[in-house]
């Protein structure tokens, strides 16, 4: 076995649990010293696989996986009940070697992508568990039993990391939720499983009657609107290709206009593996919230007539296709608008916009 400097390891986590732009030199730091073919890690608690960061040589493989359903069919989660008890676990605490001879996991997946062998490092933090996962080629080998005794001295700096990333992840997402506050917009932080850790004052306020929270679940009256939102927030929270900001869902409410919620993900969120909290829900009121002045969208940005009608209208939460069909504008043509009044207000999301021009409004009365 080649000499593995395990301080360098050591070090890469402890630089990654307060740099959160440090993670890909971490894991690159863990693959060269161990001599693998690259690296993942992943939460296995709660959901299974959603992938928090792995290394450029598993994104094929990540996407094959994914694209094929092995999610659903993986055999090595068989392992996870030992991961719990022990530091490292591989192929061979698992199974036999007849039977990775027949799994179907082995010959129909990971042997089409010249993998084998792997080794998996726990991390763990409270009720939280993790999995740092070693892949190996075949020419590089399964791992030795004098290796998997040095990886196993990991397990406890990196969990010591893990409790440092995460409580600064934690306070990240409580600042973002306070700004949602300030500027004058109702937000909730959603944790990997979809659930709410926390509402800020203002969605407080709103989630009363036909929508609130049970049981940590955004909920409405209306149960198909219920499914729609869970399924964009297991979109958002499980696929790290998905959209960062998705289309708004619909929560009705009787006798009034629905409440909409828009799932977004900020990156700082993606870019820590072991943050609490994974994506924001942004709830706009059509109710509560006016149409900003569109002559006052023209002055303060410098937006074009047609930019600030549209503009206006985004800023109640419409949708852009609605409002097109609405002002009998081409999609294509409020498509560029929107990219127009994106470059104007220095924001990239209509989740932000709505923000910006709530500041705006609350300006606006301050003066009045």
């Amino acid at each position: 076995m080649a000499s593995w400097n395990l301080n360098a390891i050591e070090q890469g986590f402890s630089r990654a649990a307060t740099d959160v732009s440090a993670w890909k030199d971490a894991l690159d730091t863990v693959v060269r010293e161990t001599g693998s073919h690259g690296t993942l890690l992943f939460s296995l608690t709660g959901v299974q696989f959603p992938t928090a960061l792995l290394t450029d040589s598993m994104q094929e493989s990540t996407h094959v996986y994914m694209r094929d359903g092995w999610d659903g069919r993986d055999a090595r989660f068989r392992g996870i009940p030992l991961l719990q008890r022990q530091a490292v676990v591989d192929d061979f605490d698992i199974f036999s070697l007849d039977t990775i001879k027949q799994l179907p996991y082995f010959q129909e997946f990971l042997r089409p992508l010249k993998l084998s062998g792997f080794a998996g490092i726990r991390i763990a933090h409270g009720d939280n568990l993790w999995c740092l996962s070693l892949q190996r080629s075949p020419a590089q080998g399964h791992f030795s039993m004098e290796e998997k005794q040095r990886l196993s001295a990991l397990s406890n700096s990196m969990s010591s990391a893990a409790a440092v990333s995460s409580a600064l992840g934690f306070a990240t997402v409580k600042a973002a939720l306070d700004a949602f506050e300030l500027s004058g917009s109702a937000a909730l932080i959603i944790d990997k499983q979809g659930e709410v850790i926390r509402a800020n004052p203002r969605a407080e306020r709103l989630l009363r009657g036909d929508v609130r929270i049970v049981a940590r679940r955004l909920i409405a009256k209306d149960a198909n609107a219920t499914a729609r939102l869970d399924s964009a927030l297991s979109r958002l929270v499980r696929n790290p290709e998905s959209p960062a900001l998705l289309p708004p869902v619909s929560l009705p409410r009787e006798a009034r206009l629905p409440l909409m919620a828009y799932p977004l993900r900020l990156s700082d969120l993606g870019a820590n593996p072991f943050a609490v909290g994974r994506a924001f829900i942004v709830l706009v009121d059509p109710e509560e919230r006016r149409r900003p002045p569109e002559a006052a969208l023209r002055d303060v940005f410098g937006l074009t007539v047609a930019e600030a009608r549209l503009a206006a209208r985004l800023a109640c939460g419409e949708v852009l296709e609605a409002i097109a069909d609405d002002l009998n504008v081409a999609k294509e043509t409020a498509r560029f608008h929107l990219k127009r009044i994106f470059a104007k207000t220095g924001v990239r999301r209509q989740a932000e916009l709505v923000a910006l021009f709530a500041r705006l409004l609350s300006r606006n009365d301050e003066d009045h």
